[in-house]
This record gives structure tokens, sequence and C-alpha cells, in this order.
């Protein structure tokens, strides 16, 4: 049964937002120790910790506070990143996977303790999550990975197999789960915004609607010219992400912008969303196309994923919502308020760093979907590189942004992935 009719154009985040002072556009000449492109988490927590570390800072931002994939995400702080911890050991060896995981969990725990500090109003709330097995073999993956992280982390996770699924999910598509309960849910919207005043009562400058139009890089400073303003300041973070089109030329290269498409039910009873995710866990499965969801405190529930390819029309959305009935057949005749879609910015690599470009700008990137946590600490991490000149040493800015093959078609490289990820999913 289709049931888009009521389908509003705006996220669920944005019609329930705080209200905050909006900034203004940047008129006029300003000068900064630091500028940022920018107002998304990244950018925000630059700001923040910046400031905090004596260090001025100025925010420009295209749109408002959390337009992009901060305000426009799933809402789940996660540890970890796409890759597993098995895989990121492979690579990089035990020990740098072990740092890798505290410093996940220490993301986390930023978000945390910034809320809690700040009195941010974001539902922030302890849920966990769970990792749905898409095929059988998957499920045996999720319990060798489970095995790992408790035996090497001194993690607490559990599986549940398919005839003890129920106990997290009913839905008759998944093999199995990963139990994790270090997760939480949040408000992602009012999180950016909440992050945004505490950048701006510690002393950082944000304006809103003012678009970078043209980086001027001189020999001790740079320029960052706007529609009616200049910033001139010593150092540059550009924290576009996803959104970074060519603003310099290795985020150009080395980012691919992918679609991410949400849809929110209506409010559902009780007695409904109890019967679907009995537990109040956040989920995401193992398919290569990944779907994620979750229930909100006002008893809906938020579905994403399915789908990747850009410039697509509204019918999109009605394959989302066939997806969330096919996994979650309760659902069905569920009608739908609000839809929405952006962009996530991945790496060749689907793992994300920080890095330096040729002239000097400073940038955080390629979160691949982990970033509601991972932007707050790197963020600090920017700041930290700009003050003292050491982001820490970590894998993050050890690594180089790679380049896309045929980056100056991501449109054709987006709808590759997809027939990939089709196949991939299709075989058994």
């Amino acid at each position: 049964m289709k049931k888009m009719d009521r389908m509003d154009t705006l996220s669920l985040w944005k019609a329930t937002a705080n209200c905050y002072t909006k900034g203004k556009p940047l008129e006029g000449n300003l000068e900064a120790d630091v500028v940022i492109i920018g107002a998304g988490f990244t950018g925000l927590s630059s700001a923040y910790h910046l400031q905090k570390l004596g260090r001025s800072a100025v925010v420009l931002e295209q749109e408002t506070i959390g337009y992009g994939a901060s305000g426009r995400n799933g809402g789940m702080v996660l540890p970890g990143y796409k890759p597993t911890m098995q895989e990121l050991a492979k690579k990089y060896g035990p020990e740098e996977a072990r740092q890798l995981n505290d410093l996940s969990l220490r993301s986390v725990q930023l978000v945390k303790d910034i809320i809690e500090e700040h009195q941010i109003n974001c539902d922030f709330r302890r849920t966990g999550h769970i990792v749905t097995a898409y095929k059988p073999k998957h499920f045996e993956e999720l319990k060798n990975e489970s095995e790992y992280l408790n035996k090497h982390f001194g993690y607490e996770s559990t599986v549940l197999d398919k005839n003890q699924l129920h106990q997290e999910i009913d839905s008759p598509l998944y093999h199995g789960c990963l139990v994790d309960n270090s997760s939480y849910s949040f408000h992602p919207l009012n999180y950016a915004i909440g992050l945004g005043e505490a950048a701006k009562s510690v002393g950082a400058q944000i304006f809103e609607h003012s678009k970078a139009l043209s980086i001027e890089y001189g020999k001790n400073n740079v320029k960052v010219v706007t529609e009616k303003g200049t910033v001139t300041a010593r150092d540059i973070i550009v924290a576009t992400d996803g959104y970074s089109g060519k603003i310099i030329s290795e985020l150009n290269k080395g980012v691919l912008p992918i679609s991410a498409r949400i849809i929110a039910t209506e409010q559902l009873p009780e007695s409904v969303v109890d019967a679907v995710i009995p537990k109040d866990r956040m989920v995401f499965d193992t398919s290569h196309f990944l779907y994620y969801f979750r229930r909100t405190p006002d008893n809906r529930i938020v579905f994403g994923g399915g789908d990747i390819r850009p410039n697509l029309g509204e019918e999109v959305y009605q394959s989302v919502y066939d997806a969330m009935v096919k996994i979650m057949p309760k659902l069905a005749g569920s009608k739908i308020d609000y839809r929405w879609g952006g962009f996530i910015g991945v790496t060749v690599d689907t793992f994300p760093l920080i890095g330096k470009s040729k002239e000097g700008a400073y940038f955080a990137t390629g979160y691949s979907g982990h970033g509601a946590s991972l932007s707050t600490l790197f963020g600090k991490l920017l700041a930290q590189w700009i003050i003292t000149g050491d982001a820490g040493g970590f894998r993050f800015e050890k690594e180089r942004l790679k380049s896309f093959p045929l980056y100056n078609q991501k449109t054709l490289l987006v709808n590759l992935a997809h027939i990939s990820f089709k196949m991939l999913d299709m075989i058994g």
C-alpha cells in the first residue's frame, strides 16, 4: 500500500528544530585567527575548541547551521567506522585498531560531554544499536566481529541468531544481529544548533547565508571572499565533506558525495513501535545499500537507505518506503509525514581522515556515515593541529586522501557503485 500522500518536503529534524538567533550574512571585512567554511559538526566543533584554546574563529555557512549532513542524518551517535575493527586490525595492526576503537568511543563521550556541559536539548539517549545480518554468511561475520571486540577490546557485545532476533526486531528479512549498548540516539539538527550556541558562547562568530566564493592564499594569511564581505585569517579550515564541490582540489578529487534519503512515519501507536523494535535500539544492516532506522521519542520510525544515486525524482522515496515495509511488515499502511535527502562524503578507503591541502587549508572528511560522533572529535583535533602543529599522530592524519578514478564524472561513479551494490546484495 502506498502511503506517501501526506509527505512533507522538509526533514523531521527541521520541522522540530529548536529556535535560535539566526546568523546574519557576512558584511564588510573581518579578521580572525582562523576562518572556517562550513557550519556542520566539524566546523562548529573546530570553532568551539579553537575559542576555548584562545584562538578567534569565524565560521562561514552558505545556508544555515546544520544544513548539510549534520542536520539531515538518522540521528545515530555510533562508535566505530565503516570498516570493521577486524578489517582495520588486518590493515593497520591490532594495536592501532585498538587505538582507533578507543578514539571512536572517545568521540561519543565528547559529544555527551558537550551536550551535558551546555545543556543542549537534543533528545540525547543511550539506546544502543544492533547490526542486523542481511545474509546468513553475514551473521557468521558478525559473530566473529563480536568475539574479536570482546576478546581484544574489552567490549561487551552480544549476538542473537535468527530464532532470537525477535527480542530486538520483528523482521523476516534478517538472519541474526550483533547488539552493542555503547551508542546514543539524538536529534542531530538540535545538536548542531546547540553546538553553534556553545561556540558562540565562547566567542566564535557564525555567519549564515555566507557562501565562500573564493579563497585567496597569501604568504602569511588567507582571505575568504563572500558576496558581501571578506574574512582574513592566519589559518583556514574547510569543513564541507560531501558538500565540498571544487572548493579545494584534494576534496574534489578524493571525496565522493553519496546521496542519502530518509523518511519518517506519522506518530504510531506505542504498541506498533514496541512490536517492531521492542527495546528501542537503533538498527542498521550489513547490506551494501545499508538500511538504517530507529524509533523517535514521539513514536515515529525514521528509516533511511536503499538508493545512493543523485538526481532522482520523488519516486525514490516510494522505494525507501517499500524497503521499510519489506523489513518490518507491521508498518504496512503507515503514513509518511516527512522525507528528505542529502549527501555524505565517502573516501576511496571509506575511512575518515584529517589533512592539509597543498595551499595550506586544513580539512577533515570522509566519515562515510559515521560522522555524527567522529566529526565532533575531528573538529577538536583540527583545532589542536592548528595550535600545536600536531593532531595527535593518529592514523587519520597519516593517511593521504586518495583520488577517485574519473573524479570529474562523479555521477557516473555513483551510478556504477549503485549497480555494483545491487548485484552484490542479490548474490546469495
